[in-house]
């Protein structure tokens, strides 16, 4: 007589062999199968009955089907919330705040996301905590809400410096971000220093010649743009756009964009 452990490894083993061999419309029909089977051996309240709702998520979000592989991704969730599996739950709820991005539902990406961010920090998994800090700005920026976004941001780079110190790529990261929302806000000095910053970082770490460093000097333009210091401005926008040019062809956006600002400041800047 076979175990359940024996069941779920057999269903496992097969639901894999067909999911190789076939194209991804067929493989969201096959991991229905594999999960109807799963229920019929598994309890619903169990670490393996969690993970398969889980694998047939990822089964839907990699066919691009996001509505349904939320439902499967929450019914997940659930479970392990149930469950206390904190782990397979914050995980699943940061999947589930991507996706919910993706589709629009901006409530349920931002409530989703936050229960990430406290799970991770819970857990000390600070590289989670902060990537999810950044996502959650990116959805408050996304909505209009600057200030919001500048706390998320401030949070993160908190737990950037505090895994890799002051002098990182991804403390200048969260520095960039954080100084683009306090520009938002019109706080443009603490805006000025945070770039500066970022710049500093990133060229001690990349050399001059850039995409990073460029970004830095053309987000220190928008600063000086709005602070009517058009000169500066007008050096930041065109040192951005040298590197720029290094790396990317004219039709480039980042490079449409700077063409754009310097076009915007006072012809007797």
């Amino acid at each position: 007589m076979q175990t359940t452990s024996n069941l779920w490894e057999v269903l496992c083993r097969d639901f894999e062999s067909e999911r190789q061999v076939s194209r991804a419309q067929d493989c969201c029909e096959i991991s229905k199968k594999f999960l109807s089977s799963a229920r019929l051996v598994l309890r619903p309240d169990s670490v393996r009955m969690c993970d398969a709702l889980e694998i047939v998520g990822d089964v839907f979000q990699a066919a691009g089907e996001d509505v349904e592989s939320a439902k499967y991704f929450e019914e997940a969730r659930e479970t392990a919330e149930r469950l206390g599996a904190h782990s397979s739950q914050a995980r699943l709820s940061a999947k589930l705040g991507l996706l919910f991005e993706r589709l629009g539902r901006h409530d349920e990406a931002i409530k989703r996301t936050q229960e990430a961010v406290a799970l991770y920090e819970d857990q000390r998994d600070f590289s989670q905590h902060a990537l999810l800090l950044n996502h959650l700005g990116s959805i408050h920026r996304h909505l209009g809400d600057s200030a919001a976004a500048a706390k998320d941001y401030t949070q993160a780079l908190e737990a950037a410096t505090r895994m890799h110190g002051h002098n990182h790529p991804e403390t200048a990261t969260a520095l960039n971000n954080l100084g683009v929302a306090r520009t938002e806000c019109r706080q443009y000095d603490e805006a000025e220093s945070l770039h500066m910053q970022a710049l500093g970082i990133r060229e001690k770490t990349f050399g001059p010649m850039h995409p990073e460093v460029a970004q830095s000097m053309a987000n220190l333009g928008v600063v000086y743009h709005a602070m009517g210091k058009y000169d500066q401005a007008r050096a930041y926008y065109h040192g951005a756009s040298q590197i720029y040019r290094s790396f990317r062809a004219e039709d480039d956006p980042e490079l449409q964009n700077l063409r754009d600002n310097i076009a915007a400041l006072p012809n007797d800047a």
